[in-house]
């Protein structure tokens, strides 16, 4: 069940059933099935042994059983999460066609078992994730096609490799905005788990022009789920965008530069909504002014405001919504919680500009409410609550306000309730800045919620409504509506933007992508008097002599060649391989001579080490290739990054070059470097000139701010990994020390008590920083936790590591200097049980002739020295 502020997955009655007479009967099978409350559930069955039944169960207690005597006998086969890393999202199996012990699981990750989901393998690599559909040809099991968040992909060999299906028209738009420069004007709008985009609303015609737009012209501006993405008025290459969550950026088309510029850090990962501060709706809505590109409003479940581009942030309401906080809880249950923020409730989904006066601002929030200010935000008036022939307290969600282009006073909105199971269009007027309303609702199907609705700028009363089916307009101001087909598909309409200038209209559908009709006029000047005439010939707007700049053709199939190193580039000769663990550039394996005669490889590393002007060590590398003849190193022109966890998996080759998942150090700032590189017992240098980007260029001090920030933070994570690493280092010389006494029967029980006291101590300090439960391997498991001091410093890193000249603001400052006090906090503790707990406990141990721990030394934040260039 889904409501608007809750998930529940899961109850009393969910289980597996059998029918062995077509459906008349059902007997629910528990042999070897796990107890208690279950979740959402998937079966399947192979075709060549119907007898063996495979069920993915959300549960506490495992992931996949099977039976394989058609449901009497179940057995537990695997508690990798992994398999279904959200029951409710995924929960999705397949079974071979040719072989039942050859499983397919859809969930975050594509995964293949051969051996009956005992263990797993993913198969999508270079494929986007999230997998919720899968076809096998039953006549050729190596072609298969799966659909997931991205599209639609197939694969002819067995997964080996996989083609994208790009030319499908089913983007799933939340927005769209339009552009102020002539056309073609730039369109952006944000896409369900597909990015923010931007690209023209047409192509430039031309003599020999053919075809259209092939997609190509396009291209991203945020990643993630991609919401809002608001071109500013006054300068179209200055766009504010964001992802789920009221994860904002500032976008500057000119330079490339993006810039994170979210006012409030925390989110519900950390903590239920109730607890915090502010709250961010998975779709946050972005207005810009008209005038200063510079002056942008965010909706949290208040309203913010920049006058600098984000770098600073002013509350410029209370908060507009209900504010119930029994409706702010951790979404899931019963079974497992689910904290993606979709669920989070009591925010605003909606901020609109008066078009003709610049102090009247409208909002609306997903609990109903809509709120209107006259004074530019120093007050405001909550208009809801007398909808004509509804309730006081009706709750739905205000997607979007329609402010009339003609007054500043009248707008236009829909309430969505079909999470409310209520599935009617309510759709209101008012003229009066909300002391009264019209419904407008009338004569449209009572079974499809209405979400927006907007005015042309060209003709007062003219409206747009876009509902979850179908698109209608009003010439009439809402009095009576018709449907508006042209070649628009049966699709649900998120967002409707007019274009006045060149009277175009730009349709946003959730599953269909984009729309634009071209010049409506027409449809404008089509008045019943022209209806009924005989002939008529519209109006016509003003047309252009356009010369293509190029000849474009055909759009080819996707594909993407090497780019030029990122980095400094550092060339190197051997004259005799070194043996560094790998394979070489040949394929020859670790120690084998070379088949022309030449010298025998050495063992060693090649060890690349980086300083600044002052001596001071960058990083140090030894991973360099080692093979005969000329190798090549790349310095990614970064700071090493923090100490890593010893006790987890080490990140694969794919996931070290993503940057959510890998941990990188700060930038360096422009300078001149030294490079040494080490081997066979030598060491050679060359100095490297790091210069900034040429567009941009780059305040010094801004730099040297960045570097100070990122190396604080690197050296925090460092600090705070060592000491989970040292945590672990006890725990395991505990549990083995506490083994070798259960096996002599003649141990001293003291030594056992200490070793149980001290290791309650040491979980306890390792759970307040460290989540265990969490399978990191699994994808999106962490998703079903709140977050722990670990993820909360350690994710603080991501915008410090991508940052251009650019000091962290003053909210990543604040949360920078919460985080470093509440770490030293943590390290006091450490320190103290070390210096105290495992002190008595080796004291006892040696007296008893038993194994003593191993703490080393006192852990501290290494103190950053930025010296002045």
């Amino acid at each position: 069940m889904r409501r608007p502020w809750e998930l529940v997955s899961g109850g009393a009655t969910s289980g597996i059933y059998r029918s062995t007479d077509g459906g008349l009967t059902w007997q629910r099978l528990k042999q070897g099935l796990p107890a208690g409350l279950l979740g959402r559930i998937a079966l399947a069955v192979g075709p060549t042994n119907p007898t063996h039944v495979y069920a993915l169960v959300e549960t506490t207690q495992g992931m996949l059983w099977d039976s394989k005597d058609q449901g009497d006998h179940w057995t537990k086969v695997s508690d990798f999460h992994g398999l279904s890393a959200r029951p409710f999202y995924f929960s999705l199996l397949h079974v071979s066609p040719v072989d039942d012990r050859k499983l397919f699981f859809s969930s975050f990750l594509l995964l293949r078992s051969d051996d009956g989901g005992k263990t797993t393998t993913p198969i999508d690599r270079g494929v986007h994730v999230d997998h919720h559909a899968l076809w096998i040809d039953p006549q050729n099991p190596d072609r298969m096609f799966q659909g997931n968040d991205g599209g639609v992909y197939v694969t002819e060999n067995g997964a080996k490799s996989w083609r994208f299906l790009n030319n499908l028209p089913i983007e799933q738009f939340y927005m769209v905005s339009a552009g102020s420069g002539d056309s073609p004007y730039m369109l952006c709008g944000g896409l369900q788990d597909n990015n923010a985009w931007c690209g023209p609303s047409s192509g430039v015609p031309g003599p020999g022009a053919a075809g259209g737009l092939s997609g190509a012209e396009w291209f991203t501006v945020t990643g993630g789920d991609g919401e809002y993405a608001v071109i500013a008025p006054s300068d179209s290459s200055i766009l504010y965008v964001d992802s789920q969550n009221g994860n904002i950026t500032r976008v500057d088309l000119k330079t490339g530069l993006v810039r994170a510029i979210r006012p409030y850090v925390s989110g519900v990962s950390e903590m239920k909504p109730a607890d915090l501060q502010y709250r961010f709706n998975w779709t946050s809505p972005i207005a810009v002014s008209p005038r200063d590109a510079n002056t942008v409003y965010l909706g949290g479940n208040v309203v913010f405001r920049s006058r600098d581009g984000g770098e600073h942030w002013t509350a410029l309401s209370p908060d507009l919504t209900r504010n119930e906080k029994s409706k702010q809880v951790t979404s899931g249950g019963p079974i497992e919680s689910d904290i993606s923020g979709a669920e989070t409730y009591n925010t605003i989904l909606t901020i609109t500009l008066a078009p003709t006066d610049s102090n009247v601002l409208w909002v609306g929030s997903d609990d109903g409410l809509v709120h209107v200010t006259r004074d530019g935000g120093r007050t405001w008036t909550n208009v809801a609550g007398h909808f004509p022939g509804q309730a006081r307290d009706l709750e739905g969600r205000v997607y979007q306000i329609g402010v009339s282009p003609f007054d500043a006073g009248t707008a236009y909105l829909a309430i969505d309730r079909h999470e409310l199971d209520d599935r009617r269009p309510y759709v209101f007027k008012t003229t009066d800045f909300g002391k009264t309303w019209t419904d407008i609702g009338k004569g449209l199907p009572q079974d499809v919620p209405a979400r927006v609705v907007r005015e042309d700028p060209n003709l007062r009363g003219f409206l747009v409504l876009g509902t979850d089916a179908a698109l209608c307009y009003s010439r009439d101001g809402g009095a009576s509506w018709k449907p508006l087909k042209a070649d628009v598909p049966t699709v649900p309409v998120y967002d409707v933007q007019f274009v006045g200038r060149t009277h175009d209209l730009v349709i946003a559908t959730h599953g269909r992508g984009l729309f634009l009709l071209d010049n409506i006029t027409a449809l404008e000047e089509l008045t019943p008097e022209v209806a009924s005439a005989d002939l008529h010939v519209f109006s016509t707007l003003p047309a252009q002599i356009r010369v293509r700049p190029r000849r474009s053709g055909v759009a080819p199939s996707r594909f993407t060649t090497p780019n030029a190193p990122a980095g400094a580039v550092i060339d190197y000769y051997l004259k005799a391989a070194l043996d560094t663990g790998g394979a070489d550039a040949a394929g020859r394996a670790p120690g084998e001579a070379s088949r022309g005669g030449g010298e025998r490889s050495r063992r060693g590393h090649v060890i690349v080490t980086v300083t600044d002007a002052h001596g001071d060590t960058v990083t140090v590398d030894s991973t360099g290739p080692g093979k005969q003849g000329v190798n090549r190193f790349v310095w990614n022109l970064r700071y090493a990054g923090p100490t890593r966890l010893n006790f987890e998996k080490p990140p694969g080759a794919e996931e070290e070059e993503n940057p959510f998942r890998n941990l990188l150090g700060p930038r360096v700032v422009p300078g001149t470097y030294t490079v040494g590189v080490t081997a066979g017992g030598r060491t050679a240098t060359q100095t490297v000139t790091v210069q900034p980007d040429p567009i941009l260029g780059g305040d010094p001090a801004a730099f040297a701010a960045q570097l100070r920030a990122g190396l604080e933070w690197r050296n925090a994570v460092s600090a705070l990994n060592e000491m989970l690493n040292r945590i672990v280092s006890l725990e395991t010389q505990l549990k083995n020390t506490q083994q070798a006494l259960r096996e002599n029967a003649a141990a001293d029980t003291a030594v056992q008590r200490g070793a149980r006291e001290l290791g309650r101590k040491l979980g306890e300090l390792k759970d307040s920083l460290y989540n265990s439960e969490v399978q990191r391997d699994a994808g999106q498991d962490d998703v079903h936790h709140l977050n722990r001091f670990q993820d909360r410093l350690q994710g603080l890193g991501f915008g410090l590591a991508l940052a251009y000249a650019q000091p962290p603001t003053e909210v990543i400052a604040a949360r920078l200097k919460e985080l470093r006090t509440a770490l030293d906090g943590y390290l006091v503790r450490f320190n103290d049980l070390v210096r105290t707990d495992v002190a008595t406990f080796n004291k006892t141990a040696q007296e008893r002739q038993a194994p003593i721990l191993v703490s080393g030394r006192p852990i501290e934040v290494r103190e950053v020295k930025i010296v002045s260039r």
